[in-house]
């Protein structure tokens, strides 16, 4: 195959044409898209390669024996006993602004009856669970507890009015992002190319680059994590739903965990109070009066959000 090029005659100045041989046209070679394969998480749990982490041992100890309504505090004091940074921030949480904090109280005993079996309970939750995870690739670790205790403080405080246990909720809402903690531990380099030194995703967005990079999302991790460390089922089924759409047949311990993310992430995005309660799932605004506006009730639950610090 020929084609016709002109060119200037160097002598003449005349146009003379100029035939040349058309360069072989060799085809396009198409490579495809490099792909990674996500890790099998369940798969490497089954043939040993990946261990659930463990809380430790006074730390179940102590939930179970909490579970007890008529648990002895000086049994519960005797069990602090033996775990020196529990009893002083048991102690610390005594002296607090929170319970009065107008004496020195240097007494687990006198500090266990003072606080009480639920706080004491979610403190140690709390203070347990944390000392579990410590530097975990691509985490900001104070941000995550941050908005673990918003979320669980928003959580045990919606839960009256949605008729859940504010107990259970308050695990769900502390909880419901371990599997995160957990997957980027498991697999560090992975955790370290996505998430170090980006925007803090949260809720389906996080799921959905979860499941693209590790092939399954912190929901299903946490609620298989909250089943082997003894917690009650309820919980456990709830932290499984909680990155998935709301659905018809939710419960009110879903409802409570929904409508604490959705603060969380307005109190994190630092939104303001309107904005936050534009999005509440409607049946949890409904428990507000489900006006187009926020009641003053909803207002004061906001700000107490804004304003929590975690505090183990």
């Amino acid at each position: 195959m020929t084609n016709v090029t002109k060119r200037i005659d160097d002598r003449g100045g005349q146009y003379v044409p100029a035939f040349t041989l058309a360069p072989e046209q060799r085809a396009a070679e198409v490579h495809a898209a490099p792909t990674v394969q996500a890790p099998n998480f369940i798969n490497d749990i089954a043939a040993g390669k990946v261990e659930l982490p463990t809380i430790p041992q006074i730390v179940q100890s102590l939930l179970i024996a909490l579970r007890d309504p008529n648990v002895d505090a000086r049994k519960i004091g005797q069990a602090l006993a033996q775990d020196p940074v529990l009893s002083a921030k048991v102690l610390r949480l005594a002296n607090s602004s929170f319970f009065g904090g107008q004496r020195s109280m240097a007494s687990i005993d006198a500090a266990v009856t003072l606080i009480g079996t639920q706080a004491l309970n979610r403190l140690i939750v709390a203070c347990g669970v944390a000392s579990t995870f410590v530097e975990i690739p691509g985490i900001d670790l104070p941000t995550f507890w941050r908005d673990a205790l918003v979320a669980a403080t928003a959580a045990h405080k919606l839960a009256p009015r949605l008729g859940a246990n504010p107990e259970e909720a308050y695990v769900c809402g502390l909880l419901h992002r371990t599997g995160h903690l957990i997957l980027c531990h498991t697999y560090p380099e992975i955790a370290t190319l996505v998430f170090a030194g980006f925007a803090v995703l949260r809720g389906a967005e996080l799921a959905a680059t979860e499941n693209d990079n590790f092939g399954i999302d912190h929901a299903a991790v946490g609620a298989l994590w909250i089943e082997t460390i003894g917690f009650p089922q309820p919980v456990a089924d709830t932290i499984r739903k909680a990155a998935s759409p709301a659905a018809d047949d939710d419960l009110p311990l879903d409802l409570s965990l929904r409508g604490a993310c959705a603060l969380a992430a307005a109190v994190a995005q630092k939104h303001a109070v309107d904005v936050a309660w534009a999005q509440l799932p409607a049946s949890v605004q409904a428990r507000f009066g489900g006006g187009a506006a926020p009641d003053a009730a909803f207002v004061k639950l906001y700000d107490t959000l804004r304003e929590t610090e975690p505090t183990f």
